[in-house]
């Protein structure tokens, strides 16, 4: 992934975990605040969860980088350790916070599980006076076990009759980490009631789809959106973007429909050049060659729609905590990478959600997809934010 991929990720899980921002890191001061890390050191941030994102952007005021290195690894380690396939996956909030504050009397090497597992236990003692009891030990382990079987697709009904059986036979609870993943795509509530299509009916999303969703009521809700993003484009990137468009005209032939070049006009060179590399590296009679043609189409679409976003007032009369409002759209592009490894049916499947969104956009539905594709970046912390 690229520097600014790792950047937008971090600054939309800050939203997400709705962290206050100090007021010399609100507005675009954040953004310069991460530029100045390297990607290898983002993508270690970008994996954080709420407590060691905000311990990193409290202990990196006011630091460059080369302070910081040290820090970083060590908190990365640990992040492992108590992530939700870690052994340490039962460790609270307030625990976590605690073995944050002991970083700086740790050497890198001394950052073992049973080293962390003593700090936590420190805390507990602190806190309670004495040793945590077992069965508070369980729950802690079942809490943590909650938001693991929700990121791989586990109902409450299905989380809650696993505990039954761990809560009457304690030496099962390892058995819960071992499920298989059920799917984790799946259409939005909201999209989904709103859906009327006949044919929703017999092929429900939930199932592995055989091919892109073309009823009628979605091709002229897609179509409408292709008229609205439509506007002219001169200079430099029309130039650029007539060239890549003659290279993807010409490997994709007939593929290329009308609705598609209109919204291909549209993108940004830097994406309509992804986008012509990975059809170029696909054969032009395979199924994948539609699929990448229309997750291009659609997740444009998607892009284009604003949606009202809260961030913390840069105002200097604002008070600490304050919001404000301002509309964007969701970057969708970001994911073009992660998609390349969705084996067709999954791909289909994200498409036709997509497709059914574009018919009654919705906030609520169009993150759930983004968040459902920032799981796929293999940063565990990200699949609580499922639905």
């Amino acid at each position: 992934m690229q520097k600014s991929d790792y950047i937008y990720m971090i600054m939309d899980n800050i939203m997400v975990y709705q962290i206050n921002l100090p007021s010399d890191l609100q507005g675009n001061q954040l953004h310069r605040h991460l530029n100045k890390y390297d990607e290898k050191y983002l993508g270690i941030i970008a994996g954080f969860d709420k407590n060691f994102l905000e311990h990193f952007l409290i202990i990196s005021k006011g630091k460059i980088q080369e302070n910081l290195v040290d820090i970083l690894k060590k908190m990365e380690k640990i992040s492992f350790m108590i992530g939700p396939t870690g052994n340490l996956n039962y460790l609270t909030p307030n625990q976590i916070q605690y073995i944050l504050t002991k970083l700086g009397s740790l050497n890198l090497n001394q950052i073992k599980e049973a080293k962390i597992s003593k700090i936590a236990d420190e805390q507990i003692e602190k806190e309670f006076g004495g040793t945590s009891s077992a069965s508070s030990a369980l729950e802690n382990q079942l809490s943590s076990a909650a938001f693991y079987l929700q990121s791989i697709g586990y109902s409450n009904q299905e989380i809650q009759e696993k505990f039954r059986q761990v809560r009457e036979d304690p030496s099962k609870l390892d058995t819960i980490f071992t499920l298989q993943p059920k799917e984790i795509y799946s259409m939005p509530p909201d999209i989904q009631q709103r859906s009327t299509h006949p044919s929703s009916a017999q092929h429900p999303l939930n199932t592995q789809p055989a091919s892109i969703d073309r009823s009628q009521q979605t091709q002229n809700a897609i179509e409408h959106h292709v008229s609205s993003i439509e506007h002219e484009i001169s200079g430099e990137r029309a130039k650029k973007v007539n060239e890549i468009m003659e290279l993807i005209k010409n490997h994709v032939k007939d593929n290329m429909n009308n609705s598609y070049e209109r919204v291909y006009r549209q993108i940004h060179p830097d994406r309509l050049n992804r986008a012509f590399k990975m059809l170029r590296d696909t054969k032009r009679k395979s199924k994948r060659m539609n699929l990448y043609l229309e997750w291009f189409f659609c997740t444009h679409l998607l892009s284009n729609i604003e949606v009202k976003v809260e961030h913390w007032q840069t105002s200097s009369a604002a008070r600490h905590g304050s919001t404000g409002v301002y509309t964007a759209g969701i970057n969708f592009g970001r994911y073009d990478q992660i998609i390349r490894e969705f084996s067709d049916p999954k791909l289909t499947k994200v498409i036709n959600i997509a497709r059914r969104i574009l018919q009654n956009p919705t906030k609520k539905a169009m993150q759930k997809l983004a968040t459902d594709l920032i799981a796929e970046t293999g940063f565990d912390e990200h699949l609580y934010f499922t639905d």
